[in-house]
């Protein structure tokens, strides 16, 4: 009877210890899979992360080549532009190269008048008039009358007085001279004619 107690009191140590032994042990397993599953979204958050950080990355790499890409571009266009401004650059100086050559060799003949002193005659108030005029590039230099055999000294004097306005305006298309009309229309009349054996045909 003795003996029966002892085993049932060992038995009853044994099955406390192992009670308290398992519950440790549960205890142990529940703490490691806490810890496990904290690792585990510990891991998972540094993947999220390490993603994270490699897509920002990539992004900004494609970004640098295609800035690099685009700069590249720019910079070929610009060159092509001077390129272009400089040959139209050259191409403007040639032409005004040419130009100043065609300006340098102009000729008589690209001049409404031949240059030199030309005669013409037209009636005035008492008969012939005679003129000289003189030509230079194509401009009227001088008018000078050489023979008016018949008109009067003081008619003739103030009908002169034309042939400043004739020179100033380059052209024969002028007032006479009040008083000495029909003297100063012989002065014209004659300085046309002059001007018509002059002209380039």
């Amino acid at each position: 009877m003795k003996n029966q107690n002892f085993y049932m009191r060992v038995i009853s140590v044994l099955l406390v210890i192992m009670a308290v032994l398992f519950y440790n042990s549960s205890m142990k397993a529940e703490e490691n899979e806490k810890e496990i599953a904290a690792l585990t979204d510990k891991v998972d958050t540094l993947q999220n992360q390490q993603s994270e950080l490699l897509s920002a990355l990539e992004t900004i790499y494609t970004s640098r080549v295609q800035n690099q890409t685009a700069s590249a571009a720019d910079t070929a266009a610009d060159s092509d532009t001077t390129d272009s401004v400089s040959t139209d650059s050259a191409s403007a100086d040639n032409s005004e190269a040419d130009n100043n050559t065609t300006d340098d060799t102009t000729t008589d003949s690209d001049y409404v008048y031949k240059d030199g002193t030309y005669t013409g005659e037209a009636e005035g108030y008492g008969g012939t008039i005679q003129v000289e005029v003189t030509l230079a590039g194509d401009e009227i230099t001088s008018i000078n009358v050489v023979s008016a055999p018949g008109e009067d000294s003081a008619y003739l004097s103030q009908a002169e007085s034309v042939i400043n306005s004739v020179i100033s305006a380059q052209s024969t298309d002028v007032d006479t001279v009040s008083g000495a009309t029909f003297s100063s229309t012989g002065i014209l009349n004659a300085v046309d004619e002059a001007l018509g054996k002059a002209e380039n045909k």
